[in-house]
């Protein structure tokens, strides 16, 4: 008997400091699962490196897991399997109104934390093959071919953002090879010349490019003028972008297109406080390690952060946490 009250005792003195550190916010009773990208896009090593430092800044747990990326990680988040995902600007806007990929289906339960970096758009073709400009993918102005195109895995938000933008063009996918492939396919089926052309949003320079290019020069189709400008009134989560000249083998010279960037988002459901937490310690004391993850995150500061889904105007409702982040942090006034 007096083992067992002395366990009791042991039992409870050691279970003091644990209920302390959770206090009135419930600290440590939440962990949350965020969808991110497939192993070889930016975004998987981005989410990673948020999670660790969520995790020695704010003191949560945030697990990572490798998805197919921006659809997948909405429609996850959905069934519950995940509490937080990546997704693109289009994909997300469109879930929370229940139009394009999920018309008729408004998936209300997302809610806004922030925005990431630029993802410019990067059409990538043969320096010596026959593709000049995005028009030439059209078979009907063509003379009759069906290039090759891989806009990402299938289903994926990659791929119907590539079928939005091919759109303005008058371009559907059933004018071209249409071959939805996952990140490492592509590369492969590019280098061996199975495909004429691939489709990226990736952070700039990308690893993935500068591999297809080691062997192969390539050309970067420019999106630009007139056509660019029908994009942004058509599509208007797009912003300019100039990947500078010499990223990659054969392109030497700067090339005009678009881009768009990465939202984190998170279920309504999750805690006020876990959210919270977790957007202060990414954007306060953890902020330099994040930008120093790659070139691309430098562009990932308070700036940017409400960029396409402001506080007045955004279409996905803001996290109650993200809100009360980001006015600590002076960037919501």
């Amino acid at each position: 008997m007096k083992k067992v009250i002395l366990f009791l005792v042991i039992a409870a003195l050691i279970a003091v400091p644990l209920l302390v550190g959770c206090g009135a916010e419930g600290r440590g009773r939440f962990t949350a699962i965020m969808g991110s990208s497939s192993l070889g896009g930016s975004w998987y090593p981005m989410a990673s490196r948020m999670a660790g430092v969520a995790m020695m800044h704010g003191d949560v747990i945030v697990t990572v897991q490798a998805s197919g990326g921006g659809m997948e990680n909405i429609r996850l988040m959905r069934q519950g399997q995940y509490h937080m995902g990546l997704s693109e600007p289009n994909v997300a806007a469109y879930a929370a109104m229940g139009t394009g990929p999920f018309v008729g289906n408004v998936q209300d339960n997302i809610r806004f934390l922030f925005n990431m970096f630029p993802l410019p758009y990067t059409i990538i073709v043969h320096r010596d093959g026959p593709i000049q400009r995005v028009e030439d993918f059209n078979m009907h102005t063509n003379g009759g071919r069906r290039f090759g195109f891989s806009p990402g895995s299938p289903g994926s938000g990659d791929e119907f953002a590539w079928m939005d933008l091919f759109a303005v063009y008058g371009i559907t996918r059933d004018m071209m090879n249409w071959r939805p492939l996952s990140h490492n396919e592509r590369v492969m089926a590019f280098k061996d010349r199975i495909l004429d052309s691939v489709g990226f949003q990736t952070a700039s320079p990308s690893g993935a490019i500068i591999e297809l290019s080691a062997q192969n020069p390539i050309r970067i189709l420019p999106i630009y003028g007139a056509m660019r400008d029908k994009i942004f009134a058509t599509l208007p989560w797009y912003d300019r972008f100039v990947l500078p000249g010499g990223l990659y083998n054969g392109q030497d010279d700067p090339v005009e297109t678009i881009s768009h960037s990465g939202f984190a988002l998170a279920n309504a459901d999750v805690p006020e406080y876990f959210i919270y937490r977790f957007v202060l310690s990414i954007f306060g004391p953890g902020m330099a390690e994040i930008q120093n993850i790659f070139p691309a995150a430098r562009d990932m500061n308070h700036e940017n952060a409400l960029r396409g889904n402001t506080f007045e105007t955004g279409v996905i409702p803001f996290h109650p946490g993200a809100i009360r982040a980001f006015k600590e942090l002076g960037i919501i006034k």
